[in-house]
């Protein structure tokens, strides 16, 4: 019997993305007599694309990063069942105050998960590399200025379903929200506005896929608590709002991270007041399953969760 391989592409050629697949084999007997004889397994795909929020690069896991006091970064990794491994500590400098981070992906086609970074007016697409974390010293590639004028900036994923991770921000003085196309190098296209004045959201959170649909898709939380939905669309916009529940107010940050159970969605941290840390995993029709711990205190001493 010959062997099987696999080059971990997929039939157009482009490698497929990190994590682990299920192959199955089936043999039918040559002169038709008898059952036919089928296997299965897992194979872990290391080396392929990155996928969105796994920032170690190799295992298609959700990863989380977070800053201190100093504007150093730590990255936490996702462990496949649901919660993050032991910090790993940033040695590549710090950011100065008033920094934003954005996990995006590939931005530079080295299938090593990058970070646009906000800085003032300027903003930066940072390579540390496959598994480093990043920081103010890592190579970086300056996008762009003018990037002062918002208050929020955050992925979704892929929110348009083209294969490129695309960037969400929020104008400041006008509430207004503009897409920004991911391309094949680390430069987004020209902003399109897709929605008007959302100052009525404290937080704007870019979630992964929430419903199955391929494309990435946004939350946003008002001022009395309540969290709401938006579902990308293949235009690069997205649906009218649907509410996920109430009750959000009690948390200081919010970060869709990607998948940290292991089974195939997007998964959501949410930070208390308290400085507890919860899982909300992702049922694949928009909602979320009620919250689990996954820390239990000493994460309010970050001045940011990304």
């Amino acid at each position: 019997m010959a062997a099987s391989s696999w080059d971990g592409k997929d039939a157009a050629g482009r490698y497929v993305p990190n994590g682990t697949y299920t192959w199955s084999l089936t043999a039918r007997p040559a002169d038709g007599a008898g059952a036919d004889l089928s296997v299965s397994g897992t194979v872990a795909v290391t080396g392929g694309a990155a996928v969105w929020r796994d920032m170690a690069g190799d295992d298609g896991f959700g990863d989380l990063l977070a800053t201190d006091s100093a504007g150093v970064v730590w990255m936490y990794r996702g462990t496949g069942t649901g919660g993050v491994n032991s910090r790993t500590a940033g040695t590549a400098g710090a950011f100065p105050a008033g920094s934003v981070l954005v996990p995006v992906g590939d931005v530079d086609g080295d299938r090593c998960a990058d970070v646009l970074v906000r800085l003032g007016n300027e903003l930066r697409a940072y390579r540390p590399g496959c598994g480093k974390v990043v920081g103010a010293s890592s190579p970086y590639t300056v996008i762009g200025q003018g990037w002062g004028q918002y208050d929020q900036l955050t992925s979704p994923g892929d929110l348009s379903g083209d294969g490129h991770t695309d960037l969400i921000a929020r104008q400041t003085t006008t509430g207004d929200i503009y897409f920004y196309a991911g391309t094949v190098d680390h430069r987004p296209k020209t902003r399109v506005r897709i929605q008007a004045n959302w100052k009525l959201y404290k937080w704007i959170t870019g979630a992964g896929d929430l419903n199955g649909d391929g494309r990435g898709d946004l939350l946003g939380q008002d001022s009395a608590g309540v969290l709401w939905r938006y579902h990308g669309t293949a235009a690069g916009n997205v649906t009218r709002r649907e509410k996920v529940g109430g009750g959000w107010n009690a948390y200081s940050a919010l970060v869709g991270t990607g998948d940290l159970s292991g089974d195939g969605r997007t998964d959501l941290l949410a930070r208390d007041t308290a400085g507890r840390l919860w899982r909300y995993a992702s049922t694949g029709n928009g909602t979320y399953s009620s919250r689990v711990l996954v820390g239990a205190g000493g994460w309010n001493t970050f001045k940011g969760l990304y």
